[in-house]
């Protein structure tokens, strides 16, 4: 029986793997590989195979993951809700920059927080470069600009809005940090 996490790096398995799809460790199906746990991991400091707890450990107390190593900078959430996250984007297209800037102002959850900022950010730079396309009409180069812009919009808000909705906070493309 093969384990649903791997004892090298934590990452959930497949039942049908037989490797681990996030550090490459083989996955055997006898008991050697379940007993090797986090002696596997690599100890970086003497380049040799040791007894190392920074790979985490499983808990079978109450069967989960305990993952002792740092997180560098992820966006990626695993716990919470990420609903109001998903909804602050969809609400972007509706109601412009007001709805992630209440968002914003109302929340108290990081996560959310960053997605309401992310939002707002898009909203204030689309609404830029909708005035700057509008002015580049009357010279005929802003006319596909002014066309293809809200297209743009709906897209990057819907694309948003599902990684919201997957535990990430996606920063749109082409924004600065405004807000």
């Amino acid at each position: 029986m093969v384990s649903e996490h791997c004892p090298n790096c934590g990452a959930s398995l497949s039942p049908t793997a037989n490797y681990c799809s996030e550090c490459g460790e083989a996955v055997s199906d006898d008991d050697s590989w379940e007993s090797a746990g986090t002696d596997r991991s690599r100890d970086a400091a003497d380049d040799s195979w040791g007894s190392s707890s920074a790979a985490g450990s499983w808990d079978e107390s109450d069967d989960s993951w305990s993952d002792s190593r740092p997180e560098y900078a992820s966006s990626r959430r695993s716990n919470g809700d990420t609903t109001l996250a998903a909804i602050t984007h969809v609400l972007a297209l509706v109601t412009w920059a007001i709805g992630p800037l209440i968002v914003l102002v109302a929340t108290e959850d990081p996560f959310v927080e960053e997605n309401a900022r992310n939002a707002l950010n898009w909203q204030i730079a689309f609404t830029i470069y909708m005035i700057a396309s509008f002015f580049l009409t009357f010279i005929v180069v802003g006319i596909v600009p002014f066309l293809v812009l809200p297209v743009v919009d709906l897209v990057f808000c819907v694309v948003a809005a599902i990684k919201a909705a997957d535990g990430e906070a996606w920063s749109y493309p082409i924004t600065p940090d405004i807000v």
